[in-house]
């Protein structure tokens, strides 16, 4: 993972570590911070012409989705995202995933691959275990381990195990 576009979930973490999740306005610095790094990540790899890391993207929208909303008053985007939580970055991730799939040679997997077909299966697999990391941190919610360390960490090594898989067999 590069360290551009993970920064912006490290800093949402490290705002929300201490705070009062109850308190509705207490999201708000962790949302319009981690959203302007955010922003500046998804530019920074943009105008970089690297290849983006899919899962990353799709937190990094969730959370210029949320700053944004904040900003402009979208209170039904915040209740939206406060009542499905770490499922709703999740969501992004999918969201992510099938517009990639669809949109991109390099698929959902994000990897320049010369078997389009191979790309396409790895893309479904993780796909497949992005949903199942959905629905564990839905079905989990109000247990951080069960419902954010989890199925993030789980996605994230399993994303990387897919990765390293396409690449050593579009090596051979």
């Amino acid at each position: 993972m590069k360290l551009l576009e993970i920064l912006p979930l490290v800093v949402f973490v490290a705002l929300i570590r201490d705070m009062d999740r109850s308190i509705v306005q207490n999201w708000e610095t962790p949302f319009i911070v981690s959203g302007l790094v955010a922003l500046i990540s998804i530019l920074g790899v943009f105008f970089q012409k690297k290849i983006f890391n899919r899962v990353l993207l799709g937190l990094n929208l969730y959370l210029l989705t949320g700053g944004i909303a904040l900003i402009t008053h979208q209170w039904w985007l915040n209740n939206l995202y406060g009542r499905f939580q770490g499922s709703g970055m999740l969501a992004w991730v999918i969201l992510v995933g099938l517009v990639s799939m669809v949109a991109s040679p390099r698929g959902f997997i994000g990897l320049d691959c010369p078997d389009a077909k191979q790309v396409k299966v790895f893309s479904l697999y993780l796909l497949l275990v992005s949903m199942g990391a959905c629905l564990i941190s839905f079905g989990f919610q109000g247990n951080p381990l069960l419902s954010e360390v989890i199925p993030f960490t789980g996605l994230f090594v399993i994303q990387a195990r897919l990765k390293s898989r396409l690449t050593s067999i579009s090596n051979q």
